[in-house]
């Protein structure tokens, strides 16, 4: 739907982590109300209803998305299945009405449970700040008999995990400092840095509010499926523990991190 540059403005002074879901409720008001296209009433009626504490639509949870999937050249792992595992997974656990029985007053947006994918390091959805942020991941590992030492790689890492062994010729990684971006693979042309394994890093706990921090990340790289019964093993102890609707952090702040990995 097309925006007024007066109601972009307006919907740009939301906190960054709902603004997303801010302008689906802006464009949905501005479709009820036929609206051609989206203006700054709408922005203004939709603040009111917030604001009034009115009762939102919410499914209890948000699941959100980099643009990896819309042709971004960084992508290190693809997260359209996953994503629709995980939609199926909470929509089946009624989090809207959970969340309505432990929270005092309305269900508001920053009561929702929230899922982070980014499809790369760079962590364009901020994965880092929700309940559980996944990331993909790529280990590259060098087939010495194959290197040119031509020192592409080397060029390609921003992280300076990479160099060139002066004895040997080939490149060498320091596991320490690689960010398992997979870039690396990409631009090696003899093929000599390969995908040793793939999958996702999982952060929990991340939260922003009166008490920010951010998701620990567990130790390792999980497949898709291993990532999805970690989530649920996550997804037990919210139900579990939860205290007033409080986030998955502060519960695990409490009680530990006892997810087995």
């Amino acid at each position: 739907m097309i925006w007024t540059r007066e109601a972009e403005e307006a919907v740009m002074k939301a906190p960054f982590f709902v603004r997303r879901r801010v302008r689906l409720e802006v464009e949905k008001e501005a479709a009820r109300q036929k609206a051609s296209k989206v203006l700054l009433k709408h922005v203004t009626e939709c603040r009111q209803k917030f604001l009034s504490g009115k009762p939102i639509a919410s499914k209890g949870f948000q699941i959100e998305a980099c643009f990896g999937a819309s042709g971004c050249n960084n992508r290190a792992n693809t997260s359209e299945d996953l994503l629709a595992e995980l939609e199926k997974t909470l929509a089946s656990r009624d989090m809207a009405g959970f969340l309505r029985e432990r929270t005092a007053g309305a269900l508001k947006i920053h009561h929702e449970f929230r899922v982070c994918f980014s499809e790369c390091p760079n962590a364009c959805s901020r994965p880092q700040i929700a309940d559980i942020g996944i990331i993909g991941a790529v280990r590259p590992r060098v087939v010495q008999k194959e290197c040119t030492g031509c020192a592409l790689c080397v060029s390609e890492c921003s992280e300076d995990a990479i160099h060139i062994e002066p004895d040997s010729g080939v490149a060498l990684i320091d596991t320490s400092r690689c960010l398992l971006c997979g870039k690396c693979i990409q631009v090696c042309p003899s093929g000599a840095i390969e995908e040793a394994q793939k999958g996702w890093r999982i952060l929990a706990g991340g939260k922003l509010g009166r008490h920010p921090q951010l998701g620990k990340e567990m130790e390792g790289i999980y497949s898709s499926s291993e990532a999805l019964r970690i989530v649920e093993e996550f997804l037990d102890i919210y139900f579990a523990q939860n205290i007033g609707g409080e986030r998955l952090g502060a519960i695990l702040n409490r009680i530990g991190y006892g997810v087995k990995s």
